[in-house]
């Protein structure tokens, strides 16, 4: 193995600058799965990936229509089909590039400036892609390889709803694994490989306050008529208390402590109060009293409103009053259970003035990766033997729905890690990928692919 292993990144390395001229092709089609007007972009991205996993020697590539944009599925089976089976995932949407003119370059071109490629999706994540498969195909080129591989490429993370729960539902023969691997994570920085294990998950709802039938004049019914908008905002006033915890009842009750050793893990992470302070641009931080900023942005569960929906410029009480609330939950919190605890607390400080609802509107769970498992060992080894210092772990504070959807309808556990950087800029202005950065992540995606196959044959002599 050691040979082929020499083999596979003699060619990548051969192979990169050909792969970003497939990487320009692919950021070149504006896929942006907002544009609800124009799928056509979407179509050829999905086609594009297709014969690109067939050049990449993967005998079975599919695409497969749904309500909203393709989702593309590539298999590569093993002689002797032994463990493991991965899984590789990933997304060929991107975010809308608006405002355009405040990008320096058209989004949809790619332009090569110093050690960087700008364009929408060079990050997030077009070039992620490109490294997967350049890395796929250098290891099947190099000789017999004895791990399945497949590939689940979807066109709607970016803006839903997206169809792949209910693919992952009706395909779950197909897409078996042992787990998944994702590059959808990114790094801390240039010179920190980083391996995500954790993610928090989501509940979101909305809270309605109802008054009078239709808006009424403040001049005629003020002090007459309970103001929903009055209602609402002494809701949202008790959601934390003094100490900056969530003071909604039963709200805490399922939050898992972490270990020592994990605490130990994070404090190794270069996010302290400055870090947070000058990537917000706040004066100071705020939060649940007892644990570092680190911990309460990704082990800490959170409350937050993010709209607020009432009133108007005429003189008049409104009828109702909205707000958008999220919660991003952690282990082992569930989005239904969160929403119901929401309804009891909104019905408890309902007066008879006024009626109020609270809808859930969407969510999904948070996510434990295990970071012993044999999948999260090789990786480590990997991003070790590629960048020369030992990976960071982190837990982050946003989701990739897909995750707990694989974990909830399959049973596997997903593997993240990523080659983007925080200048990168995703979902920004002038978005763009640090070349050095995507080709030493190939070369880790190769080691990665070789240490799993270690695994099931045996270290080579």
């Amino acid at each position: 193995m050691a040979a082929s292993l020499e083999a596979a990144l003699a060619y990548a390395s051969a192979h990169f600058e050909d792969s970003l001229a497939e990487l320009t092709a692919l950021v070149e089609i504006p896929s942006v799965s907002s544009d609800k007007e124009d799928r056509r972009p979407m179509h050829d991205a999905a086609e594009w990936l297709a014969s690109r996993l067939r050049g990449a020697s993967l005998p079975r590539v599919e695409v497969f229509p749904t309500v909203a944009n393709p989702i593309v599925f590539a298999e590569r089976t093993a002689p002797g089909a032994r463990p493991p089976v991965v899984l590789i995932y990933g997304h060929y949407d991107v975010h809308s590039p608006e405002p355009r003119q405040a990008w320096a370059t058209e989004p949809f071109r790619a332009v090569a400036r110093g050690d960087r490629l700008y364009a929408r999706g060079a990050s997030d994540m077009k070039g992620q892609i490109v490294a997967c498969l350049l890395a796929v195909e250098a290891v099947l080129a190099a000789g017999p390889y004895p791990v399945t591989l497949k590939f689940l490429l979807e066109g709607n993370e970016e803006f839903g709803p997206s169809p792949i729960g209910d693919f992952i539902r009706d395909h779950k023969e197909l897409l078996q694994c042992d787990f998944c691997f994702s590059a959808d994570a990114g790094m801390i920085g240039e010179r920190s490989p980083t391996i995500v294990y954790g993610l928090r998950g989501r509940s979101n709802c909305v809270i309605r306050v109802s008054g009078p039938a239709d808006d009424v004049h403040d001049g005629v019914f003020g002090g007459v008529i309970l103001n929903p908008i009055h209602v609402l905002s002494k809701m949202i006033a008790g959601f934390h208390d003094a100490d900056g915890r969530v003071a909604i009842p039963g709200f805490y009750d399922k939050v898992r402590e972490i270990r020592e050793d994990e605490r130990a893990e994070l404090a190794r992470l270069p996010k302290n109060d400055a870090y947070y302070l000058k990537n917000s641009g706040a004066p100071a931080l705020w939060g649940e009293r007892g644990y570092p900023a680190v911990e309460r942005a990704a082990t800490r569960p959170s409350l937050n409103i993010l709209q607020v929906r009432a009133g108007g410029p005429s003189s008049a009480i409104p009828s109702s009053a909205e707000a958008d609330v999220t919660a991003r939950l952690v282990p082992d919190q569930d989005p239904t259970e969160f929403h119901e605890q929401l309804t009891r607390y909104v019905e408890a400080n309902t007066p008879e003035a006024v009626t109020s609802e609270v809808r859930l509107v969407g969510g999904y769970r948070p996510t434990l990766t295990d970071r012993s498992s044999p999948a999260v060992v090789a990786l480590s080894r990997a991003l070790e033997e590629t960048w020369g210092t030992r990976p960071l772990f982190d837990r982050i504070g946003a989701g990739i729905p897909v995750v707990g959807k694989l974990q909830d309808l399959l049973g596997v556990d997903s593997v993240l890690t990523g080659f983007s950087l925080p200048e990168d800029n995703i979902h920004g202005p002038n978005e763009s990928v640090h070349l050095p950065t995507l080709r030493r992540g190939v070369d880790a995606l190769v080691r990665f692919l070789f240490n799993l196959a270690e695994q099931t044959t045996g270290p080579s002599t």
